[in-house]
Formats: C-alpha cells, sequence, structure tokens
C-alpha cells in the first residue's frame, strides 16, 4: 500500500496510508530509522458498536499550498463523521492530529476514540522500553537516545481517557474498550490510549493527538507540553509556514491542476530532503516487502537532478545544502559511492568489490559523480554564487573531475564501465557517458570561472563528443543504443536516453537522437489503455506480466514525463505543443487522489507501484511543466 499524505520538516517525517492511519515514522532524518516499518497505528472507535477507521469510508487529502492533512473519514452506520487536520510541526519534531468527531444523529451520545501506538525504535523492537508519564499523562516509548511521546486532549482538562502499555492484547483490549493502564513493559511493546467525547444532537467536538521525537525525555517532555499549550497555534503557524513557500501565482498560467501538482511536488521535495542537505529517493516503507531494503537513501544522482529542477524552479536555499552533503560524502579517491544514509554514512549496496573473475571494480555509479559537478554548475549558473564554486574546488569539484578524467579507456575514448542509472548491469551506459560528458564539461566551466586550470577536462569532453560517441550508434537502426556491455552494443530503446540531448553530448537535430526518441515513445509504450512509457523493454521491476512484448515494463512516471520533455523541444507551434502536454496530463490522472507521484503505475490498472512519494517523479514533474510553460509563452 503505497503513502498518501507524507508529511515532514527537514527532520522528522510521517507518512500515513489511505485508511488515515500513521505507517511511517522517521526521526531524526527523513529516511533513516523509521521507527514504525510500516505497521499501522490503528484508531478505533466505539460509538453505537466498535470499528476501526480502516473499516470507514476515508477521504485522504491535503490542504492547498501546505504539507497539511485535510482529510476526512466517515461511517454511515454509526452516524459519525471524523475531519482530521493533520501536520508535523514546521520547526518542531511534533505530528499533530486535530480531529473534529461529528454527530449526525439527533441525539446525546458518547464516543471513545483509541489510539494504538507500535514502535520499533531505530528499526527494532528488542530493547525497547515504553511507560506511562504521570505529569505529561502520556505514554513515552524509548530505547538509547530515542524517545517518543503520544498524547491525546480535548484541549481541555484531560478527563475521559485512559492508557494502555502490553506486550500483546492492545487491540483486543482496544475492541473491548478497556485499556489495561499498564504503567510500564520492555522488549516488543505497543501502547494505547484513549479520550471520550460527549456529543449533542448534531454537534461536534474537537480532540488532539500528537507524537513528538527526541534524542532525551526532557526534549519530548517539552515537546509534548507545547503542543498541548499550543495545539491550534502550530498548526496556523505551520500552514502559514508552507503556504509562505509555495503561496501566491506560480507564473506559469496553466489548468488549475497542473499548477497545483506542480507546488504539491515542490512541497513533497521539501519534505523529502533533510536539513543536512540529504535528498532522499523515497520514504514510503512499502518497498520493505519487495526487497527487504528502502529507498530512504541518498542516490547523488536523484540528488542532483533534484538540486538542479529545484534550483530552476527559484527554490536553490531549499537544496543548496546537497552539496555540502556531497563535500562530505566524496570519496578521497573522487568518486561517489552507489548510495548513503541520510546521516552521510554509506548506504546498503549490491554492487560487488569484484568482477564475474574475482577482480577488483569500483562499485559505483559514475553518474552520480558527474551529475554532482553538474548540477553545481547549473547552481551557478542560475544564482551567479560564485562563492559555492570556490569553496567546493578543492574538496568537490577537482577530486570529481579528476576521477573521471582518470576513469576512462584511451582506446575507445568512453569511461570505463560502471553501474548503469537502473543499478542492474556492469558496462558503458549511454546515459553514464552522457553524465561523464556533462560532468567534465562543467568542470572545465567552473575552473574557467573561478580562474583555475581546468582544461583538460573539457578536452575530455570534446573527446568523447568527438570520438567516442559513434561507438553508441547502431548505423543499421539509425539510433542510439542503451550502452556496450563487452564491446556489443544494446540496441534497444532506452527512455534515458533524452539526456543525450538534456546534457549537451547531442543537440535536438541529430537524426540518429530524434529516431531514438521516436523509438522510445512508440516502442516503449505498453500496448493497454493505461499508457505511459516504460524505461526499457523487458523491465520486472515489480512487473505485473512477462508478456514484454505487449507491455515492454511498467510506465515510470519519470520516463512519460521525459518523452514529454522532448516533444516541448520540438514543438513548433502551439498545436504541436498540446501533444507534450498530453503527457503532462497523464501523470495528473495517474498520481493519487492527494497529489503524491508514485515511481511507476501499473500498465492494467492505473494503480500506483513500488513507492510513493518519489522524489525524482516529483522533480521531473517540476522540470516538465516549467519546460512546457516557457516554451508555450515562446510560442504565442
Amino acid at each position: 500500500m503505497v503513502r498518501h499524505l507524507s508529511l515532514g520538516n527537514g527532520s522528522f517525517l510521517v507518512n500515513l496510508d489511505e485508511s488515515l492511519r500513521v505507517r511511517d515514522i522517521y526521526f531524526p532524518y527523513a529516511g533513516q530509522e523509521n521507527h514504525v516499518q510500516g505497521t499501522p497505528h490503528r484508531i478505533g472507535i466505539h460509538g453505537e458498536e466498535f470499528s476501526w477507521l480502516e473499516d470507514w469510508s476515508t477521504d485522504p487529502a491535503y490542504m492547498d499550498d501546505t504539507i497539511l492533512g485535510d482529510s476526512s473519514a466517515s461511517n454511515s452506520e454509526e452516524g459519525l463523521r471524523l475531519e482530521f487536520r493533520d501536520a508535523v510541526e514546521c520547526r518542531e519534531d511534533i505530528f499533530l492530529r486535530e480531529i473534529e468527531v461529528k454527530n449526525q444523529r439527533d441525539r446525546v451520545r458518547t464516543v471513545i476514540l483509541f489510539f494504538h501506538q507500535t514502535l520499533s525504535l531505530s528499526g527494532s523492537e528488542v530493547g525497547d522500553t515504553c511507560f506511562y508519564h504521570p505529569e505529561q499523562d502520556a505514554v513515552i516509548h524509548y530505547k538509547r537516545n530515542r524517545y517518543v511521546l503520544a498524547q491525546v486532549s480535548t484541549g481541555l482538562d484531560r478527563g475521559g481517557g485512559d492508557y494502555g502499555i502490553y506486550r500483546e492484547g492492545t487491540l483486543e483490549d482496544i475492541e473491548d474498550g478497556e485499556l489495561n493502564s499498564n504503567p510500564i513493559a520492555q522488549g516488543d511493546v505497543e501502547s494505547g490510549l484513549s479520550q471520550e467525547v460527549g456529543l449533542e444532537p448534531g454537534s461536534s467536538e474537537t480532540l488532539y493527538y500528537w507524537v513528538a521525537a527526541g534524542k532525551d525525555l526532557e526534549s519530548v517532555l517539552e515537546l509534548g507540553e507545547q503542543a498541548g499549550n499550543r495545539a491550534r497555534d502550530f498548526l496556523k503557524q505551520t500552514e502559514m509556514c508552507w503556504r509562505g513557500l509555495v503561496g501566491g501565482e506560480t507564473g506559469l498560467n496553466l489548468d488549475e491542476e497542473i499548477e497545483d501538482l506542480f507546488k504539491r511536488s515542490v512541497l513533497v521535495v521539501r519534505g523529502q530532503a533533510n536539513r543536512n542537505g540529504a535528498i532522499t529517493a523515497a520514504n514510503d516503507s512499502t518497498n520493505l516487502e519487495f526487497n527487504q531494503d528502502k529507498y530512504g537513501y541518498v542516490w547523488p544522482r536523484d540528488g542532483a537532478l533534484a538540486a538542479e529542477a529545484m534550483t530552476e524552479a527559484g527554490y536553490p536555499n531549499l537544496v543548496k545544502p546537497f552539496f555540502d552533503f556531497a563535500e562530505e560524502a566524496i570519496t578521497e579517491e573522487g568518486y561517489m559511492m552507489h548510495k548513503y544514509n541520510p546521516d552521510g554514512s554509506l548506504g546498503s549496496s549490491w554492487h560487488p568489490w569484484v568482477d564475474e573473475d574475482g577482480k577488483p571494480q569500483l562499485p559505483i555509479q559514475e553518474d552520480e559523480t558527474a551529475l554532482t559537478v553538474w548540477a553545481l554548475a547549473r547552481f551557478f549558473e542560475e544564482t551567479g554564487n560564485r562563492e559555492i564554486l570556490e569553496d567546493k574546488w578543492q574538496s568537490l569539484v577537482k577530486p570529481a573531475a579528476e576521477f573521471m578524467y582518470r576513469f576512462f579507456d584511451e582506446d575507445v575514448h568512453l569511461p570505463k564501465p560502471s553501474y548503469g542509472p537502473w543499478e542492474e548491469r556492469r558496462y558503458r551506459s549511454t546515459f553514464t557517458v552522457a553524465s561523464v560528458y556533462a560532468g567534465l564539461q562543467a568542470a572545465a566551466d567552473i575552473a574557467e570561472e573561478i580562474d583555475e586550470n581546468g582544461s583538460k577536462y573539457g578536452e575530455r569532453a570534446r573527446e568523447i563528443r568527438e570520438k567516442g560517441l559513434e561507438r553508441l550508434r547502431s548505423e543499421e537502426l539509425v539510433r542510439y543504443g542503451r550502452g556496450l556491455k563487452n564491446g556489443e552494443l544494446d540496441e534497444g530503446p532506452f527512455a534515458a536516453a533524452v539526456f543525450l540531448r538534456k546534457f549537451g553530448l547531442v543537440d535536438a537535430e541529430d537524426e540518429y537522437f530524434r529516431n531514438t526518441m521516436n523509438a522510445v515513445r512508440y516502442d516503449l509504450a505498453p500496448n493497454t489503455e493505461v499508457g505511459g512509457i516504460a524505461r526499457y523493454r523487458g523491465d520486472n521491476y515489480h512487473s505485473v506480466t512477462e508478456d514484454f512484448e505487449e507491455v515492454p515494463g511498467n510506465p515510470w512516471i519519470i520516463c512519460t514525463l521525459w518523452v514529454g520533455q522532448e516533444l516541448i523541444c520540438r514543438a513548433e507551434s502551439v498545436q504541436e505543443l498540446e501533444e507534450a502536454r498530453e503527457y503532462i496530463r497523464w501523470v495528473c490522472e495517474n498520481s493519487l487522489d492527494t497529489g503524491l507521484f508514485p515511481e511507476q503505475v501499473d500498465p492494467y490498472t492505473g494503480e500506483g507501484k513500488s513507492v510513493a512519494p518519489l522524489t525524482w517523479s516529483h522533480t521531473t514533474f517540476i522540470e516538465t511543466v516549467r519546460m512546457y510553460s516557457d516554451k508555450r509563452d515562446k510560442l504565442q
């Protein structure tokens, strides 16, 4: 189940599912240390009868121009409706829920809401403790330097509530309507809280539930106290914080739905970006069920592309810390590793340090090194911030440029093999070649700007364009191949071919390039009503069929938008530009109801696949919408 609401502030991230249940709590980094691991925190309601919230009709939604949930749940049999206002406070590590309980009966009633917490602090239930804190009237889960407080209140004297702490039996007690009042337990522990509200005929009452995270007892007690005293203020303050980021006109002059999703995408990136510059790929723990790992890592490639897109969209300060993160992450040899945890430590990997013959090899995707330098050059072009170039030259740009210069096969005039953008195989990926070309040229441009000697980087880039590029062409098909493996060209169409133009290795009129993108557009579109564009033929990642002739692979949001970008570049009239707009519309139609974009889409049902929200999907949407708006203005 992909996540439908993602609420974060740069250090504390909470994800909710379609039934408005908490499914992920990340602290102190978005993407690292999921203290819930996808297990739902359930809400039980005792009205006429007992029911779980997931059995109600739920409608998750965001408040416009904010990272605040504005959702509802209703149960016609119970004659009850719940209105949820959910937020992670924009500065404090507090998840806050304002719940208005509406009585739809014409008689007096009492309703009790139960809140279930099941935590695995730092990703494991081993050694957890939960206790009841009498002065705070809250339950507190802790282990080492991770503390999570949960509390519920009507905003007045609490009254009508109870608590329970369990090793087992929490859900059964909630269903029975009585918590055990056990004051402490350790190990695999859960907790429950309840709050009673009295309702007049047709009236409503409001209660507040909050979860605070900290590194010691004192901090969570202080946050809990603040939430109890300032719940309404926190909600309003957070609303204004996010409206201040994206409020007002975008200047795009597009359909309201597209503009709204543009703003939603900016807010999503904000929620996935940590304050230390770690831009995470996704923080939906659903993928744990698929391969026992998550997306809550920093791939330097994804981070660089996000930094470039957000800078061009007018949010350079949001992504500027990414270059500090990269500066700390780069190795002494000058290359980026596969991926990193949000705290900067090395992430998990499946790239071996030896090849099939047992010979040493670098477990890297060279595009990640190259694109970090390229993104820094683009940051300077947009902001004019020369100081950042001088600051990062010795520590980031020069080491990366020297590595790209050395990691090169002069016999074929191309970079040495490394893992491709999809991390599945080691070869000379055409995408990686284009990335290295862009990275070397960017290093040369940066050197010239700050009066350093980087001429050899530019010369190496020219060598790729003038001598190496021809090896990636299929003369028979008159298009570019996906890459070279053991000297043989994989001639299949690949959606990432769009970066040949984007990174400047070819121009838009290149015949081979145009034919390649035409093949992508038509050969990688599933032969189903859903449409969209796959990565390449035979893509079995999260696939729902093995008929790769009918469905070459699940359509991806980013790949579909890349075709849209190419059509934008080609358009010579407003009418031709409408073809590109259809690809943007496709993404709008295949987003979740809350405006979050998944990684992939089921080719038969249109249902989101893999994770949501995927940062790369949102940054590509931002980039594509801006390209469309700019091109339309030129053509009108």
